[in-house]
């Protein structure tokens, strides 16, 4: 009998068809990965299963039972858990804090007469902890911690509360080398009796954790089988990975350097009392793409927040010589657009009302984002938060480029992006660079940051520790992995 078992699911939001007819069953014990290209719609068909989006026509069936509609928190009590693409936690709430939350729920939906003392719930949060390598984190507040960190703490609530079906949305999303590897073995260890549905676009990891792989492509199933066969499906290839080399930008010899446009002295920030930012000094010129690089948790993020002036500061940031007034409004009206980690759609709106929303004179207009991004354009009257990854990606790009800013910041604009796309948001980045936009780029895909970029700063433990032109780091990956340690 299957665990989960889903019978031609259809979707659509206003004239979008997002899913059409997609069939899938699960067995008990099964490891089942499902794959496909940026807005093939893998995120809905999760959504649909897990109860926040009831489908137009078909059936969802868990453990035998029909649950078509069901709102999410009578599946959880069935024993179904999931994780999300991006993490939505409770910022001043500690790790620990978050870990015994969900056991409490656990315990709710399982209707325990006597509630475990508390005591006891700690010493399980801690454990589940231990496990995925957040061993010493417990007393810190989420916000405190790194973006990779944040997902760990989301899937550790997930395995507290040891579901018989698990669904992964992305789990390896935004982490470094080292988390990727830690969760991918906490994921290979997990118990055969767990039934575990997975979307990765980590498509080593996803055809090595699998035992069945399920194609998503325009919210249809366009292959299903054994991991050996789906990766060899001509179709698979086609449509997922494309057929040539991610983009990469030419240096000539006559490029010229312009002015400094954004100048960076002895910058200092942090969260509460700790110092996470201890320093730092950089500059990009005008026409420069500038790639910033290093580890989760070295402060890249941090850093462009307190560029922005969402976080307090001390040291000196110029924009074309003159000193940023304090804010993030007024750094956005001097002259700063930020590409947040996350893409941050705004929940209400119309993905064009949330392009109108930022739009300032200057040389981008709607109609010029709309040929740079026409998926935006096809989908400008959907809701924003309907929108698969990749395109919520293109909708925080053609925002930012709408403010005309003098510098665009780029915080892992490639993160969770299938290399299809990855591809396209590079050849976009590119034509940017050729159009003469000044970027500070943040991105975990080394080569990726190496194809666009004329020079890298490398920030550790938050200070630059050095600062190399990227043609060297092309041309030597030994000293690439070197610097990244």
């Amino acid at each position: 009998m299957p665990v989960l078992q889903v019978k031609g699911v259809y979707k659509s939001f206003g004239g979008l068809l997002a899913l059409a007819g997609v069939s899938l069953a699960v067995e008990r014990g099964e490891r089942r990965s499902l794959v496909g290209p940026n807005g093939a719609g893998k995120s809905t068909f999760f959504r649909v299963i897990g109860g926040e989006h009831r489908p137009d026509r078909g059936e969802v069936f868990l453990f035998d039972q029909r649950v078509t509609g069901w709102p999410p928190h009578r599946l959880a009590r069935l024993g179904m858990a999931r994780t999300f693409q991006t993490s939505s936690l409770f910022p001043e709430k500690t790790v620990l804090e978050h870990v015994i939350l969900a056991l409490l729920v656990r315990d709710r939906l399982r209707r325990r007469f006597w509630p475990t003392p508390l005591h006891h719930l700690e010493a399980e949060a801690r454990e589940v902890l231990a496990r995925l390598g957040l061993e010493g984190r417990e007393g810190v507040e989420v916000r405190f911690l790194s973006y990779g960190e944040q997902r760990q703490v989301e899937l550790a609530m997930a395995l507290a509360q040891v579901p018989l079906l698990l669904l992964l949305d992305e789990p390896l999303a935004g982490l470094s080398e080292e988390e990727r590897h830690r969760i991918r073995e906490i994921l290979k260890g997990l118990p055969r009796d767990m039934t575990i549905l997975l979307i990765e676009h980590d498509l080593d990891f996803a055809y090595a954790f699998a035992d069945r792989v399920t194609v998503l492509h325009q919210g249809q199933v366009l292959a299903e089988g054994l991991p050996g066969e789906v990766r060899r499906d001509p179709r698979v290839v086609e449509v997922y990975v494309g057929g040539s080399e991610p983009p990469s930008r030419r240096f000539e010899e006559e490029d010229q350097r312009g002015e400094v446009v954004l100048q960076v002295r002895d910058l200092r920030a942090g969260y509460g009392q700790g110092e996470v930012l201890r320093g730092v000094s950089l500059e990009v010129r005008e026409g420069e793409v500038v790639a910033l690089l290093g580890r989760n948790g070295m402060g890249k993020t941090t850093l462009f927040h307190a560029l922005m002036g969402l976080l307090p500061s001390t040291g000196e940031v110029r924009l074309r010589g003159n000193p940023l007034p304090e804010g993030a409004l007024a750094r956005a009206r001097a002259g700063l657009a930020l590409v947040p980690q996350g893409r941050q759609v705004i929940p209400g709106l119309l993905v064009e009302e949330e392009l109108l929303l930022s739009q300032r004179p200057g040389r981008w207009t709607l109609e010029k984002v709309y040929g740079l991004f026409p998926r935006l354009k096809e989908r400008r009257h959907a809701p924003s938060t309907v929108l698969s990854g990749g395109e919520q990606q293109m909708l925080a790009i053609a925002r930012a480029l709408l403010r005309n800013p003098a510098v665009l910041l780029l915080d892992e604009p490639t993160e969770g992006l299938s290399p299809l796309l990855v591809k396209h948001v590079g050849e976009v980045l590119l034509e940017l660079a050729r159009q003469g936009e000044t970027i500070l780029l943040a991105e975990q895909n080394a080569a990726f940051a190496l194809g666009l970029a004329r020079r890298v700063y490398f920030l550790e433990q938050g200070r630059i520790v050095d600062c190399l032109e990227a043609h060297r780091l092309r041309d030597n990956p030994e000293l690439l992995r070197a610097r990244l340690g």
